[in-house]
């Protein structure tokens, strides 16, 4: 499966819609939304990581049960759980204004084909990025930026975030 993602601020996720807790605070500042990120991720809700050091872009992500043989940057490897057969792309926007609107929801409209069907069950996902973001060419759209590797169902959850993956504070 491959999926074009729009991104304006350099920030992208897979999120299990039915048990994210969206609403975080009318006022939420950057540490709080962060916090509450860390927060979801443990609870194995949500898939949080930095696409590249300049915010914007238009991602090309493949979904793969198994790794290709192209070499990645870098990479990290987190659990997500499926409760409703799918998980869903949200970009920063999407997952900011639902954290400051309670009545805005996940998937936003514009977003919501935006999905991977997988079996219920709590997943082993990992994303590699295919790039480095210091030294990069934004125009070329064409080649695939993220791979999702899903490597099957597992038992419990070895694997807790800190933070928002590849994210530093300047």
């Amino acid at each position: 499966m491959k999926f074009s993602i729009p991104d304006e601020d350099g920030i992208i996720a897979i999120v299990n819609t039915k048990d994210y807790t969206t609403f975080v605070d009318e006022d939420w500042d950057l540490k709080q939304l962060f916090e509450h990120f860390v927060i979801q991720m443990n609870r194995q809700n949500l898939i949080i990581w930095k696409s590249n050091n300049d915010g914007g872009g238009q991602w090309n992500i493949e979904v793969l049960f198994e790794p290709s043989n192209k070499p990645a940057f870098r990479e990290f490897t987190k659990t997500i759980n499926v409760t409703d057969g799918k998980l869903h792309f949200v970009t920063y926007t999407d997952i900011t204004m639902a954290a400051q609107f309670e009545d805005e929801i996940l998937p936003s409209k514009q977003n919501a084909d935006l999905q991977i069907l997988l079996k219920n069950g709590l997943h082993s996902v990992t994303v590699r990025q295919l790039f480095n973001p210091d030294n990069y060419d934004f125009e070329d759209t064409q080649e695939t930026s993220f791979e999702l590797i899903f490597t099957g169902t597992v038992s419990e959850n070895k694997t807790y975030a800190e933070n928002v993956f590849w994210w530093e504070e300047d």
